[in-house]
């Protein structure tokens, strides 16, 4: 018999305890994806996310560059913006005492108060490491200088930089979508990791993959990590006649049947076919809970046809992802029990095995979270 290997214990999924390291050494150490660059493609243009309590802008500046603050006022603390995304012609203006700061984060307005009280130039906003690849804005909360993020990237065992080769940089937007999920952050990644639950829960996907019938995230006699689309469809989607424009790196491929899906860790799904790509970024919102934000993107060429519609895309992903999200709440209400210490990896579950291991890198050390076998 195969050496039994164990998953993470229960409490990981949804003590308080462990969601407080997740916190500092998982969501505060590691570079965590936000948001399309285009969202923030003017000067003035602001980006907020909240990052496993933490709220963080992105903004554009009168000079072109990205930058990343803490979305915390310098006075006596007060979140700055509330909305998702905003644009401002000069300055980001708290709500409470009207202090004002230019897109560079640098304090210029502070008004009823005399300009020698207080040191301007030393009471910027708190800066946030930022960090940009192929239109994929990304932030780092370590208090240290983190590992470029190029570096980072090419650690990652399913490999995302290669899938630059699809023109990911000129995508644009179709379609944006929020859910919010009653499951642990690790629950949704890991149930991303494997297909062993495709057949039963997924019966629309394993007819557009079916290599997934299998319960395999890969495909019997590719070496890409890709899997072949049914019915020489170039688009994860119900209706095996749809077309859409090729993303550009694909035009001329004599193969863009084909779907390809990346988790950058610790918390970015990157799903790419034929002419879609799919980015979801898994934000933490409590020990048992989590939201999903997904962007849907297209060829540049998709957005010259007034009859463009992505709504096929859309709600296949959506189905998918509502099946996803009920079998990930089901096992969240299971783990919580006395009962449940530890599961069990078979052999197909070694991508999710992987992940918990890069994550106890992580958590190394912490009392209650041991490592297992590798």
């Amino acid at each position: 018999m195969a050496e039994i290997r164990k998953t993470l214990p229960g409490a990981a999924y949804h003590s308080t305890e462990t969601y407080a390291v997740d916190k500092e050494r998982v969501f505060y150490r590691n570079w965590i994806y936000v948001g399309r660059e285009e969202r923030v493609a003017r000067p003035g243009a602001w980006l907020r996310a909240e990052i496993a309590d933490e709220s963080v802008l992105v903004v554009r500046g009168k000079d072109e560059r990205l930058r990343a603050f803490y979305n915390v006022c310098r006075h006596r603390g007060s979140r700055i913006c509330d909305d998702e995304q905003g644009e401002v012609r000069t300055h980001l203006r708290c709500p409470y005492h009207a202090w004002g700061y230019a897109l560079d984060g640098t304090l210029v307005t502070t008004p009823m108060i005399e300009k020698d009280e207080i040191d301007r130039e030393s009471t910027s906003l708190w800066p946030v490491h930022v960090e940009v690849w192929e239109g994929f804005v990304f932030v780092n909360l370590s208090r240290e200088t983190p590992v470029p993020l190029l570096e980072s990237l090419a650690e990652h065992p399913d490999d995302p930089l290669a899938l630059a080769r699809v023109g990911l940089a000129q995508l644009r937007t179709g379609h944006v979508s929020t859910i919010d999920v009653r499951a642990n952050w690790k629950i949704v990644i890991e149930n991303y990791n494997e297909c062993l639950h495709c057949p039963t829960v997924h019966p629309e996907l394993v007819s557009v993959l079916p290599a997934y019938k299998k319960g395999s995230i890969f495909e019997d006699g590719r070496d890409d990590g890709g899997v072949t689309l049914a019915d020489g469809r170039t688009t994860v989607a119900l209706d095996p006649r749809l077309r859409l424009p090729l993303l550009p790196g694909l035009k001329g491929d004599e193969g863009p049947q084909s779907y390809y899906g990346a988790l950058v860790y610790p918390t970015m799904f990157l799903d790419v076919d034929g002419s879609s790509a799919l980015a979801t970024a898994v934000f933490p919102t409590g020990p048992q809970s989590c939201r999903l934000v997904t962007e849907y993107l297209f060829s540049p060429e998709a957005f010259d046809d007034p009859a463009f519609d992505p709504k096929p895309v859309v709600e296949f992903n959506e189905l998918v992802t509502r099946q996803d999200n009920e079998a990930c709440e089901r096992v969240q209400r299971g783990v919580t029990s006395r009962a449940f210490e530890h599961g069990v990896f078979p052999a197909k579950d070694s991508w999710v095995h992987l992940f918990d291991q890069r994550y106890l890198r992580d958590v190394e050390d912490h009392p209650g979270i041991e490592r297992q076998d590798s």
